[in-house]
């Protein structure tokens, strides 16, 4: 009859001591001091502390050294270094599963391998490779280095507040498509000249629009990316720059009507124009500093002008026929004055929408 307890012949202890232990112990015993035993041993000083303490094995040619000078056998020593080496690869093996749980943890695993990021695996591991790569770091404790590289002012909302994880991701996945494009280096006159023109735009269906303004803006040394946002994040846009000379405008798609598509653009082109060198990343309606301030007046400006606008909006226009007949007069699209007029709270949200486009994005 079987015992309903079975030898387990797998069995393995969680715990492993050096052989550098037990080498302290028998040369206590003896009475002797380290460089005694050094001596006899025929070994140097250096060697022995370092193996008492951990730090280096018990090769062969030394366990057959200590066999000779404290009788235990050279296979006895070689056995424990064995067992000690093991133990340590487990426990090596165990922690960097540990650690790359931890880290891939706090990303949005499923939509970065749903856009090539990662690999279509559920190995923490290689999912933890994966974001490295992706990241441009060599281990997860760096990733913080990396978000103060990044050095990005971050206009938060404010209802929400967006995951710095997931932030950090999509800033990357519009570098990496910037990095493809093989860019000049930053032209300033060319970039106001590409501004100039792609306010001309503002009136065109996306299968116009879009693919001009990538070209205008490549050719000024700005790639200018459309990303999907990610899961907790509220972001529209960022700009920022790569490699010291060229300019990256990224935009979330977030934006369903023609006002916040174009209020964000020159929003963040105004980031460009005027804060050559620093980066930012702006959740729509959040509180911002000095930076947005300034690119808020830069976008205004240029889009309707400033005085002009500040003269229609004097008037107390709340009509249709009041805001076509001033967005006709400067050549922008009406749906973008009616955007700028309810964020001026001269008129409600509620109304006027009917002159706003509403976008549905391909990609």
């Amino acid at each position: 009859m079987a015992s309903a307890i079975e030898k387990n012949d797998t069995w393995s202890p969680d715990w492993a001591v050096h052989p550098g232990e037990h080498l302290a112990e028998y040369i206590e015993t003896r009475g002797w001091s380290q460089a005694e035993f050094a001596r006899l041993a025929g070994l140097t000083p250096k060697l022995v502390s370092t193996i008492i303490h951990g730090t280096n094995p018990i090769s062969a040619e030394t366990a057959l050294k200590l066999e000779r000078v404290l009788g235990m056998k050279a296979d006895i020593w070689t056995g424990l270094q064995a067992e000690w080496d093991l133990h340590q690869a487990r426990f090596a093996k165990k922690r960097k599963v540990i650690e790359a749980t931890e880290f891939v943890g706090h990303f949005p695993l499923r939509e970065l391998k749903a856009r090539g990021v990662l690999p279509k695996t559920n190995d923490p591991v290689d999912l933890c490779d994966g974001l490295l790569s992706f990241f441009r770091i060599g281990a997860p404790q760096a990733f913080d280095a990396k978000m103060a590289n990044l050095a990005v002012h971050h206009r938060h909302s404010k209802s929400f507040e967006s995951n710095d994880f997931s932030v950090v991701s999509w800033l990357m996945l519009g570098e990496a498509k910037a990095r493809q494009m093989k860019l000049p280096s930053f032209d300033r006159k060319q970039f106001e000249e590409a501004i100039i023109a792609i306010r001309g735009l503002t009136c065109e269906s996306p299968e116009v629009f879009e693919p001009r303004m990538k070209e205008l803006c490549a050719s000024s040394g700005v790639a200018l990316v459309f990303e999907k946002p990610l899961p907790k994040t509220r972001l529209f846009g960022s700009a920022r720059w790569i490699e010291g000379e060229r300019a990256i405008i990224q935009m979330s798609l977030r934006m369903k009507s023609n006002d916040h598509f174009w209020w964000t653009f020159f929003h963040e082109a105004g980031h460009i124009m005027l804060h050559k060198g620093k980066a930012f990343a702006d959740d729509y309606g959040g509180e911002g500093d000095g930076f947005e301030s300034e690119a808020d007046a830069w976008a205004e400006e240029t889009l309707v002008g400033s005085d002009r606008f500040e003269e229609f909006c004097n008037t107390g226009p709340r009509s249709q026929a009041a805001v076509v007949e001033f967005a006709g007069e400067i050549d922008l699209h009406p749906g973008i004055v009616v955007g700028m007029l309810q964020h001026r709270g001269i008129v409600k949200f509620s109304h006027l929408n009917g002159l706003k486009e509403r976008f549905e994005w391909a990609v």
